[in-house]
């Protein structure tokens, strides 16, 4: 057993304990003991003055290989961004291409303790493979789409169910298959057809698989679905059945007023990315209303394309802020439900809740250490849910735990080789604008 012996312990528990100079105890890759007393017989004591541990942080959607096309181009609404610029540039990128950018967005989601996310998108057996060699965790997703790669749905449908296969044939092949996970991918109701989200509504059913879709992200989505359909996008997902507690939706911005029911009801997870919903000025995810519905909130940061960081921290402060300055009220989304937005709520959309999203004995060893003495911003400690959302930032994590497995480890990589990586990946995206002829 090896012993950890911080000065604060975030547990996320069901009673959210916060505990002063606690004995966290590990073996092999789960939690085993959390006690006031030192345990008698361990194999390695850490001492860790002046730290706080924390689960390790979820990011409930992105699509992490876009560190490729970070910067690609900005300033622009979703439509614009995704349709003139993402994809044409996207459908050059090749799987190994994919693989190189997965990792390097892994290794920039550990500096910022994030230790699982959810995922969507294309050579997605590339990203599985990057997640193996980083030793994190990861629910992943094809981005479906028949609508936009102009494909039957049988055939759209064959391509994510030869993903499953492979992703799990690796998972089983690597000793992976408590960190590699799946879940079905149709991009969103604008992507796919009927034909599409029905065959994948199915599936789900048949085989209790999850289900990752964007969902009513832009006012321009709400309009033409409903002038398509007749339906605003969540009514029209459930008039066709789709929607369940296996679905984790993200976005969720634009809302008519009898879909908060909706959600409710059918116990729909919704993954809040404020950042990217402001910087594409798709909108305000209305989640204080959601909150007070009783609605599963998550956290998130979308991919680093449209962010343009996967930065847990950053996305804390901003998701605490503004909805505070939306509603003109101080008292919601306090720091603290910010915090189980992006550990424990996020694991429950996961479908993970029972391995992952708190300090608990039993769970995973997934951990988070935050230095307090790395800057000024952790003294005094008052309310350690306010210093991590109001405070702190990144510079912050020192060491990053998976599965009882140091990965970041007083600030240096033991499974990636950044430096080198770094330069993979400016030689892709030199390869890439040559390709476009863009110098």
């Amino acid at each position: 057993m090896i012993v950890l012996h911080p000065s604060i312990i975030i547990t996320m528990d069901k009673d959210r304990r916060i505990l002063d100079n606690y004995y966290l105890g590990i073996d092999g890759d789960k939690i085993v003991y959390i006690g006031k007393e030192k345990p008698g017989e361990y194999e390695e004591l850490i001492e860790l003055p002046g730290r706080m541990i924390i689960p390790g942080l979820i990011d409930s959607h992105t699509h992490v290989a876009m560190t490729l096309l970070r910067g690609l181009k900005d300033d622009a609404d979703l439509m614009e961004w995704l349709q003139k610029y993402i994809l044409p540039m996207e459908m050059r990128l090749k799987p190994e291409d994919v693989y190189y950018g997965a990792l390097y967005g892994i290794a920039e989601m550990l500096r910022s303790g994030i230790t699982t996310f959810l995922d969507m998108y294309y050579h997605e057996i590339e990203i599985a493979k990057a997640v193996e060699k980083a030793g994190v965790r990861a629910v992943l997703s094809y981005g479906s789409a028949d609508v936009f790669f102009n494909r039957s749905p049988e055939e759209e449908f064959k391509i994510a169910e030869n993903f499953r296969a492979n992703l799990e044939k690796l998972a089983k092949e690597k000793g992976a298959e408590d960190r590699l996970f799946f879940a079905y991918g149709p991009h969103s109701p604008y992507g796919c057809t009927k034909e599409l989200l029905e065959i994948f509504r199915d599936e789900s059913r048949r085989r209790n698989i999850r289900i990752h879709i964007h969902l009513a992200e832009t006012q321009g989505e709400f309009d033409d679905i409903k002038k398509k359909t007749g339906y605003t996008p969540i009514t029209y997902l459930n008039e066709i059945g789709l929607l369940s507690d296996r679905v984790m939706a993200a976005h969720v911005v634009w809302v008519a007023e009898n879909e908060f029911a909706i959600l409710r009801e059918k116990g729909v997870n919704v993954l809040h990315n404020p950042i990217s919903n402001l910087k594409l000025a798709s909108g305000v995810c209305p989640v204080p209303r959601m909150l007070k519905e009783g609605i599963n909130v998550a956290l998130a940061t979308d991919g680093p394309a449209s962010n343009n960081r996967l930065d847990m921290f950053r996305e804390m402060h901003v998701a605490a802020i503004i909805h505070k300055g939306v509603t003109r009220d101080p008292k919601t989304v306090p720091a603290k439900t910010v915090v189980e937005m992006a550990t424990i709520n996020a694991a429950r959309a996961l479908g993970l809740e029972h391995l992952v999203g708190s300090i608990e004995i039993g769970k995973k060893a997934d951990l988070v250490v935050i230095n307090l003495k790395h800057g000024p911003h952790g003294t005094p400690v008052h309310d350690p849910y306010s210093m991590i959302v109001y405070a702190l930032d990144q510079s912050y994590v020192e060491s990053v735990m998976v599965n009882g497995r140091w990965l970041y480890y007083n600030r240096e990589y033991s499974t990636i080789r950044f430096d080198e990586l770094r330069e993979t990946i400016q030689e892709i995206r030199d390869r890439l604008m040559q390709e476009a002829g863009i110098s």
